[in-house]
């Protein structure tokens, strides 16, 4: 029997092969062999995805690839997230065109993903792009002038892009209220975080075709507005709206039902809420609100009333009766602090969208409207927090919940409390208890620091529970926790790791940092964020040192505070450091390996 050449696999074979690359791989394997395989791979050419390369691949792709599919490249991906610098890299690349649209003549579409300050020169070079998504940073604020750059650029410019993504901003983003409104016609969808209800409006403002909305705000509300609220300048064309906020005070009940009832044309109508508002509460409120909108076809809600000390023990039971006059079937349930009041089932098909909820263990106990669409598996539900609130609860009561979400590819467990003995054995058998998306893993604050090791291990251990595993975060404290009771436990399966210091988890020693690289003895991605740099200044060149010759497979290391400056007491100057990371790499060469050091940040891209 003769093996078949490439050549010689149907097309159907091909795609379906390429469906396990990455788009850089496809091209850079198989492009350029033959006319055939240039047209089966021509989808590839458009699509330009760099999140996740190495710094040798990228240079490949920027000095070999890049002009080689940039007449075919439709949509581009550019990203810091575990390849710190590739957006700056990038912009090295743009600095002799004064327009993205002249490297790259067809692109539509351009993504920037953990957007820093070091960033800003692509902003001006967006001329002709339909379609813009900017996450930024989470862990490096932007700066104010990055701010006005980006609303200059994004709302205040000529480009008049035809959807805009602008998220993960701490704070939110401060708009310019003090400059003449700038109208974007061609504006139809957008999804952004801003710092005040006055932003909002003026969003409103300047983008009077919207028909697509998800919003975000963030601050507190402040006693001046700067923008004048009016019927007139909200939109006439939304049909899509989606408003979340962690704020308590941001929009109560009276105010939504003035903002909605304003906006006939909403069809799909999405709430993801903290509130400290108990009118959320009543179903006639909503029954009253939600007859305005003649078009409504699905509306689902996701809230979190914060109980006040003073306030009239709650009745779930007359919530629920009083839900059961309305068209909305919900559960109900309470922990120590928060009134939980969800639509169900978790089903987002309708909003052809994927979605975060956010839930308590006590959810094992809720009431519901509905028990047969209570009952349903979730679908749709990309990400999962449940919030423990440090209530002493058992192993068993954080399953239960997790067990109706299997199609999660993120968790976030926070505030856990589940004692080390605790006398509940776990009763969910893993061969029914499947987890076969999750990715990613957020363990943040165990109760003193004490993990639930069975627990975790359960999740994080177990190839049956959670195949697709590769990424954990965990606080400092906790992980070193975690490590001193698994001594000869090799968690292989983690290639990322994001570790978060603050008061609780106490000064980082090199000897803790030992341990737990023996613990993740593969990692390609490490990264280290502290709260305050007195943490870790005593002892930060040994262990910097120690992190790159431990770790052989190393991609990326980024290793930050919040507080306070990185502290390198060795070198005299940026150069020397830079030299001597690469010492410990055994590198030589510059473009082997990219070092970007500032007074909170030390980052590495190999």
């Amino acid at each position: 029997m003769y093996l078949s050449r490439l050549e010689q696999l149907p097309d159907e074979i091909l795609l379906d092969i390429c469906t396990y690359l990455r788009p850089f791989d496809v091209i850079n394997s198989f492009g350029r062999l033959n006319n055939r395989l240039e047209l089966t791979i021509s989808q590839y050419r458009r699509d330009a995805d760099l999140h996740h390369l190495t710094l040798n691949q990228f240079q490949r792709w920027s000095n070999h690839l890049l002009y080689y599919t940039a007449d075919s490249i439709v949509n581009l991906v550019v990203s810091n997230w575990n390849s710190p610098g590739q957006i700056y890299l990038f912009n090295q690349l743009m600095k002799n065109y004064h327009s993205l649209n002249q490297l790259l003549p067809n692109i539509k579409q351009l993504r920037l993903i953990d957007f820093t300050n070091n960033d800003i020169d692509i902003l001006s070079k967006l001329d002709k792009i339909e379609k813009i998504f900017i996450d930024a940073d989470a862990l490096v604020p932007l700066s104010y002038s990055t701010h006005i750059l980006l609303d200059k650029y994004l709302f205040c410019s000529s480009y008049y892009f035809k959807e805009i993504r602008l998220w993960g901003v701490e704070g939110g983003i401060r708009l310019q209220h003090d400059i003449k409104i700038s109208e974007n016609l061609y504006l139809e969808r957008l999804t952004i975080s801003v710092a005040l209800l006055d932003d909002l409006i003026l969003v409103f403002r300047r983008s009077p075709n919207l028909r697509s909305l998800n919003v975000e705000i963030t601050q507190q509300p402040v006693k001046d507005l700067r923008q004048n609220a009016t019927v007139d300048m909200l939109p006439k064309h939304l049909t899509f709206f989606h408003f979340q906020t962690t704020n308590q005070s941001v929009l109560s009940c009276e105010d939504l039902d003035k903002l909605v009832s304003n906006i006939p044309t909403i069809e799909l109508l999405s709430l993801d809420m903290d509130t400290n508002d108990v009118d959320y509460t009543v179903g006639y409120n909503w029954k009253n609100m939600l007859s305005c909108l003649s078009n409504l076809k699905h509306v689902y809600f996701k809230l979190r009333i914060w109980l006040k000390t003073d306030m009239m023990p709650i009745n779930i039971d007359s919530i629920i009766e009083s839900f059961q006059q309305t068209n909305l079937p919900i559960c109900c349930y309470i922990d120590a602090k928060t009134l939980h009041i969800d639509t169900v089932p978790y089903n987002m098909i309708q909003f052809d969208t994927n979605m975060s909820v956010t839930t308590s263990p006590k959810a094992k106990l809720a009431k519901t409207t509905n028990t047969k669409l209570f009952n349903q598996r979730s679908r749709r539900v990309q990400t999962l927090i449940v919030d423990g609130q440090h209530d002493s609860t058992s192993v068993n009561d954080w399953l239960s919940v997790i067990d109706r979400f299997p199609g999660i590819e993120i968790l976030q467990l926070n505030s856990v409390n589940i004692r080390e003995n605790d006398d509940n054995n776990m009763k969910i058998n893993d061969k029914t208890f499947q987890l076969p998306h999750l990715g990613y893993l957020h363990y943040i604050r165990s109760t003193s620091c004490k993990v639930n090791v069975p627990f975790f291990m359960f999740l994080a251990n177990n190839t049956i529970v959670s195949p697709q595993l590769k990424a954990l975060s965990m606080m400092y404290g906790d992980l070193i926790y975690l490590c001193k009771r698994l001594p000869d436990c090799s968690l292989v399966r983690v290639k990322e790791l994001w570790l978060y210091g603050g008061d609780a988890d106490g000064h980082v020693i090199l000897k803790d940092i030992d341990l737990l690289l023996k613990t993740f003895p593969c990692l390609y991605h490490f990264f280290f964020n502290n709260q305050s740099s007195r943490f870790i200044n005593r002892h930060l060149e040994p262990i910097i040192e120690l992190i790159l010759r431990s770790s052989p497979e190393l991609i990326s290391f980024r290793i930050s505070c919040n507080k306070s400056s990185l502290k390198f007491s060795s070198f005299t100057d940026d150069e020397a450091c830079k030299i001597w990371i690469k010492q410990i790499c055994g590198l030589i060469k510059h473009e082997q390996i990219h070092v970007t050091i500032n007074k909170k940040l030390l980052s590495i891209w190999k």
